[in-house]
């Protein structure tokens, strides 16, 4: 049994570098809040001309706002 990958490509037609990177491109990009925030507790983040506020709280969870 063969995964399917970007439409009608299956696993078994693709070497090894192929399907490592089919993989990659099936996940989300992972980054750590360590990564994106340092030491800082907001961030601003800018999406298709808006900016959203991306903070981590006093109980340590996130909240995104506009």
């Amino acid at each position: 049994m063969s995964k399917q990958f970007h439409g009608s490509i299956k696993s078994t037609d693709l070497d090894i570098p192929q399907k490592q990177n089919a993989i990659a491109l099936s996940r989300p990009c992972l980054i750590s809040t360590e990564q994106l925030f340092g030491s800082a507790r907001e961030v601003v983040i800018a999406h298709k001309g808006a900016e959203y506020r991306l903070q981590i709280t006093r109980n340590e969870k996130l909240i995104l706002t506009k």
